[in-house]
């Protein structure tokens, strides 16, 4: 299938079976959805549909049949929670405004427990996957590990998402949910998901709008631990945000450090440091869809305006006669 010729698509919206998570009966009458997702490190998704006739709450699966010359190719574009929120009558004629929840949903509503804790020495994207497990009923995946240093305590009163996304974040780690509402795992994507260059220049559908700010970007790291405090500093006179060429300390205080893979607070610190000292280029664009780019995804760029790997932060998906995705995407400059 290629997306950057025309193709007709046509729309289904699937029941799922939880026990299966397969297809279950096909509900009818849809007239538009769309879905939005945001790398925020916390639901990712959310949806909407209109539709006529009965509806009942439960997850569903919006599918796109698309057809090209003859070859006809199955989308799966987002699977989600929904519930009637709204709708209209109209000489007889009910139409239902639904809208849709992450998979990850059951677990910002479900509490970690007081004292609980991820043991030492364990694999952190195992034991996240298992903390899903018990709080969601969309399948969960896992790709690749890390070990965590120490025990890490979870907040009292915190979500299984938010203890989830913590432990990840510990491994540089990331959940993206695919078409099907599958959860993955994984270590943060660095191979590039689509290619974007003058062979496939016809796929980007407006101008590319940017934005970038290096004011907040941190020249010092300081880690507390009972009251002892572990710092990495950046005073390159090269590097444009150090306090050499500031003049000034941009502070970054980490009271709840999570080392990994047998490092010391000081590796900690200065790996750390290094991670946010990037100046955030972000690029706005339209874009015919492809498939298997997701949130975190990269996308390598040589076209004008856009030059590079870019990270993808938001996605905003419209189901219309095909699929158009509105795309914030931002690409990682190292200033030290």
């Amino acid at each position: 299938m290629d997306w950057r010729q025309s193709y007709a698509a046509r729309w289904k919206v699937f029941r799922v079976n939880r026990s299966t998570w397969a297809d279950a009966e096909e509900l009818k009458s849809i007239d538009k959805a769309s879905v939005s997702s945001t790398a925020d490190g916390s639901l990712l998704e959310s949806g909407s549909m209109e539709l006529s006739g009965e509806f009942t709450s439960d997850y569903y699966r919006i599918v796109m049949v698309a057809e090209q010359g003859g070859e006809v190719t199955r989308v799966d574009v987002a699977t989600l929670l929904f519930d009637v929120t709204g709708g209209t009558i109209n000489y007889g004629r009910t139409v239902h405004d639904v809208d849709g929840f992450s998979v990850l949903y059951p677990a910002s509503k479900t509490t970690i427990l007081a004292g609980e804790f991820a043991p030492k020495g364990v694999d952190g994207a195992e034991y996240a996957a298992e903390l899903l497990r018990n709080a969601v009923n969309a399948p969960v995946s896992v790709e690749g590990s890390f070990t965590l240093n120490d025990y890490l305590v979870h907040d009292i009163g915190s979500s299984v998402l938010e203890a989830v996304w913590n432990v990840l974040e510990a491994g540089n780690f990331v959940m993206q949910i695919d078409g099907r509402g599958v959860i993955h795992i994984r270590p943060m994507p660095t191979d590039p998901s689509l290619i974007i260059d003058n062979s496939s220049l016809g796929i980007m559908m407006s101008e590319i709008s940017f934005s970038t700010d290096i004011s907040d970007v941190p020249n010092r790291y300081i880690v507390i631990v009972d009251n002892n405090k572990t710092i990495a500093v950046n005073n390159d006179p090269e590097s444009v945000i150090s306090i050499a060429r500031r003049g000034y300390c941009v502070d970054h205080v980490d009271e709840s450090p999570t080392a990994i893979n047998g490092e010391t607070l000081s590796a900690y610190a200065n790996r750390r440091l290094r991670e946010l000292s990037v100046e955030k280029e972000e690029k706005t664009y339209t874009r015919e869809y492809a498939a298997d780019v997701h949130l975190y995804s990269i996308v390598r760029a040589s076209i004008d305006g856009m030059t590079g790997d870019y990270r993808i932060n938001s996605q905003t998906v419209e189901c219309g006669k095909g699929i158009t995705v509105q795309e914030k995407a931002v690409k990682e400059v190292p200033l030290w």
